[in-house]
């Protein structure tokens, strides 16, 4: 059995090395979240559009924000937020957790492209055998990251009017990376969970270039290119700023995940034109 020896998943600082710039025509499910109605910025997160009207991102993204302020951009039309469904169990630091965003589409006349989720398997343990077992190919044009991003350097800029801009990076995925890599000189060992790099752990030993490359932002998307499917919504990472280093990433296959979606959906559906405290919680109460 591996063990999951859960260290400090720190939230992730939404920046770029080498990343290449893509339109939202080549990926129109993916979305920004932004902490206002009226405005473009302050640019929080990226999102995923998995349903009319129902998106996913990083959950650690959600805690941070207010319902009432948070808009979606998406399709270049601006989203008002409903509701946050939060994991209804969540993992310590978060490290493992999506949060769903319902909006209205009351002004929306487009169409909704969605993207299709990683269907391979369910989960069957805790430790992340199951993704073990899944073989990935470390071929580094099956798999993309992209989200909105700024460049290195610029984001230490803690600044409202930051510009980020829509990039992917092909990355290796595999469930060896991590511990090989975040290894920290034999001190510590674990992190036997989903990740991805840009080098694979041989060329990361050895030094090659091609490990400077780098993309990590709050909600990102990774993407199987073969398949045309989500494989994983980003959620943690580590930051040291003489090195590039592994992206943790969660994939939507938990019970825990199916349960959140069914909550998403009712609170969707549902016609109710009095809303008061605690109504859109009251909906997911009871999923028998």
């Amino acid at each position: 059995m591996m063990s999951l020896f859960i260290s400090v998943f720190n939230p992730l600082e939404n920046y770029q090395v080498n990343a290449v710039g893509v339109t939202e025509d080549k990926y129109p499910w993916i979305a920004r979240v932004v902490h206002s109605r009226l405005s473009d910025m302050p640019y929080m997160c990226t999102a995923v559009c998995v349903e009319h009207r129902i998106f996913i991102t990083a959950a650690r993204c959600l805690y941070s924000l207010k319902v009432t302020y948070t808009t979606v951009i998406y399709q270049n039309h601006h989203f008002p937020v409903i509701t946050f469904v939060v994991p209804s169990n969540t993992t310590k630091q978060a490290f493992d957790d999506i949060g769903f965003i319902v909006v209205n589409d009351e002004d929306f006349h487009g169409e909704w492209v969605t993207v299709a989720l990683f269907d391979t398997t369910n989960r069957t343990d805790e430790d992340f055998e199951w993704f073990a077992d899944l073989n990935l190919s470390e071929d580094a044009s099956e798999h993309v990251v992209l989200g909105y991003a700024t460049k290195k350097g610029i984001h230490v800029i803690k600044s409202a009017d930051r510009n980020f801009t829509l990039t992917e990076l092909e990355v290796i995925v595999n469930i060896n990376i991590c511990p090989e890599i975040l290894i920290f000189n034999n001190l510590i060992t674990g992190f036997h969970v989903p990740c991805y790099h840009s080098c694979s752990v041989a060329q990361f030993k050895g030094n090659d270039p091609k490990c400077s490359n780098y993309h990590g932002v709050v909600g990102g998307a990774v993407f199987n290119t073969k398949t045309n499917k989500l494989l994983g919504i980003t959620t943690w990472g580590s930051y040291f700023f003489k090195h590039e280093l592994p992206v943790g990433f969660s994939v939507p296959n938990s019970k825990n995940f199916f349960e959140d979606y069914t909550c998403a959906r009712r609170i969707k559906r549902d016609k109710g034109l009095l809303v008061i405290d605690g109504y859109y919680q009251a909906l997911c109460e009871d999923f028998n």
